[in-house]
């Protein structure tokens, strides 16, 4: 599996091949390259820092295999949120999504996440990837309530080494990007027109002239809350993780997180 997995980095690495490189300081490809480097940025999170549970989680749970079994709770808890509230889970209560922008986000270069993970072809392979080599190593587990905390334990671990590798490479959220619970969690998040009652998304005034982008800049996702402005039901991008860093970057204060006005 992590061979598999490291395959994968090394694809992912390889795309950054094919960006134009610095060939002389007034060259136009040289600040090209630069600003895209560049235009992404660290933005501190509000709200508890809850990724000190994922931190105990792998410690004792590398001594005590059962504690894996609550993993569970990660996985079931995005998309049962996310019917009736998006991915407010990925921005909100995920330990290691926290872990992600409280920790990692203060020394990631912040480069662009590659536009292939975000396709919904690679996003597909990712979740029956990683549900198959549960599946399987659940099949030789079965009935031993040790090995099979092992095997959620596994899944974690590799799983967070990847985010981190990539985080250190793209953003801090890379991982989330095509992390198969958060891709069910997009898939089932609420849609125009049939949002449930008090379903909560980022409001964008129209007074927004789109110019300063300080939303995108700061957003984890790497999304552009812009483009809704002016729209009453909001932003609603599957992959918007409601964590309200845009809110708080907009140098004007005409964004807000707050209920949809229909539904």
């Amino acid at each position: 599996m992590i061979d598999i997995i490291y395959t994968v980095i090394k694809k992912i690495v390889r795309q950054e091949e094919n960006l134009p490189l610095p060939l002389h300081p007034k060259s136009k490809t040289t600040f090209q390259f630069m600003a895209t480097k560049t235009f992404h940025r660290y933005q501190p999170s509000k709200g508890y820092a809850l990724y000190w549970i994922l931190l105990a989680y792998l410690v004792i749970g590398y001594f005590y295999p059962i504690i894996g079994l609550l993993a569970i709770v990660c996985m079931i808890a995005p998309v049962a949120f996310a019917v009736r509230r998006g991915r407010w889970w990925c921005g909100n209560a995920c330990p290691r999504g926290n872990f992600y922008d409280r920790l990692l986000a203060k020394y990631s270069p912040h480069r662009p996440i590659p536009r292939f993970v975000r396709t919904k072809g690679f996003r597909a392979f990712m979740v029956l990837f990683i549900f198959t080599m549960f599946g399987v190593q659940m099949y030789f587990a079965w009935g031993d309530w040790a090995a099979m905390g092992k095997v959620f334990w596994n899944i974690i671990f590799v799983t967070t080494l990847v985010g981190i590798t990539l985080s250190f490479i793209y953003a801090p959220r890379t991982w989330c990007s095509f992390c198969p619970m958060g891709s069910l969690s997009a898939l089932v998040s609420p849609k125009k027109p049939a949002l449930p009652k008090g379903y909560k998304a980022i409001q964008v005034s129209d007074r927004c002239q789109m110019k300063c982008k300080s939303c995108a800049r700061v957003c984890p996702m790497q999304l552009t809350p812009y483009d809704s402005r002016g729209q009453a039901d909001g932003y609603l991008h599957p992959d918007c993780i409601k964590c309200g860093k845009c809110v708080t970057a907009c140098p004007i204060h005409i964004m807000k997180l707050e209920k949809t006005h229909v539904g």
